[in-house]
C-alpha cells in the first residue's frame, strides 16, 4: 500500500517522507492542507492536483479492494 499512498500524496502536492512510519503523518498534512488552503511542507508539483474529497474516498476504495482481494482468497465455510 505504501506505494499507492505515496503517489497519492503526489495528487496532493507533497512529497513521500524519507521514513514508511510518517507516510500517514505526511498524507493526513497533506490533506489538513490542502482544505484549510494552506501551502503543504514539502510541496511538489504536479499537473491537475486531486480535491482533498476525491482523495480520502480513493484511498479508501484502495484499502476497500484489498480487504475485498483477502476475502475473495479466504477459503469458504
Amino acid at each position: 500500500m505504501r506505494v499507492a499512498e505515496v503517489a497519492y500524496l503526489g495528487k496532493l502536492s507533497s512529497r513521500a517522507p524519507a521514513s514508511a512510519e510518517e507516510l500517514r503523518a505526511t498524507f493526513t498534512a497533506a490533506l489538513t492542507a490542502a482544505v484549510t488552503g494552506q501551502p503543504v511542507a514539502n510541496p511538489r508539483r504536479t499537473r491537475k492536483l486531486w480535491p482533498p474529497r476525491y482523495a480520502v474516498r480513493r484511498a479508501a476504495w484502495h484499502v476497500l479492494d484489498h480487504a475485498w482481494e483477502i476475502e475473495d482468497r479466504a477459503p469458504r465455510a
